[in-house]
């Protein structure tokens, strides 16, 4: 008999903690943009050279956003406005490192480097796929985030253009820093 209560009891209480477990709501972990806009220039170093650019980041979900970018000074030897989509995830280990990846289009002018020795037009002006991949910090209590990333361009459209004037010395190493708006 007591055998039997025994088993009675311990079966009781397993069924009462599976029915607690059952009762616990664990709230998904919420996802969010760290900021909905952010502005402000992005310095790059490639093989043309140190360029200065600003860049518009726009985040239109919470892990997706819209980035226009533009070099300043249009009398460079290679000119790039570009707009991409991002994927921007957000890490388990921080709320505000984060990477991003992304794919978008531009317009890239390239100037000719030598129009008395080469034939040709003095410049180059040619739709091209714009890949761009790094990682970004957002300051705690400071508006302002941190990018470091690197941009590539690829398939260019257009007009032949000759194997002097090439494409990948507009890719680039750059550093950013935006101001944010929450």
């Amino acid at each position: 008999m007591k055998k039997k209560l025994l088993i009675l009891c311990f079966s009781l209480s397993f069924v009462g903690a599976a029915q607690a477990q059952d009762s616990l709501q664990v709230q998904p972990q919420q996802v969010s943009a760290p900021y909905k806009l952010a502005v402000g220039p992005r310095y790059a170093v490639g093989l043309a050279g140190l360029t200065l650019g600003v860049t518009a980041k726009y985040f239109i979900r919470e892990q997706s956003a819209l980035e226009a970018y533009s070099d300043l000074n249009p009398d460079s030897r290679q000119f790039i406005s570009s707009i991409s989509y991002l994927w921007q995830p957000k890490l388990a280990t921080s709320n505000r490192l984060r990477p991003y990846a992304g794919i978008g289009v531009g317009l890239l002018r390239t100037n000719n480097p030598a129009p008395t020795y080469f034939d040709g037009p003095a410049t180059y002006i040619n739709p091209v796929g714009v890949v761009s991949f790094g990682a970004e910090y957002s300051f705690k209590k400071l508006p302002l985030a941190l990018s470091l990333d690197y941009r590539s361009t690829f398939l260019r459209y257009g007009r032949s253009t000759p194997h002097y004037v090439n494409q990948y010395r507009s890719n680039n190493l750059g550093i950013g820093l935006k101001y944010t708006f929450r």
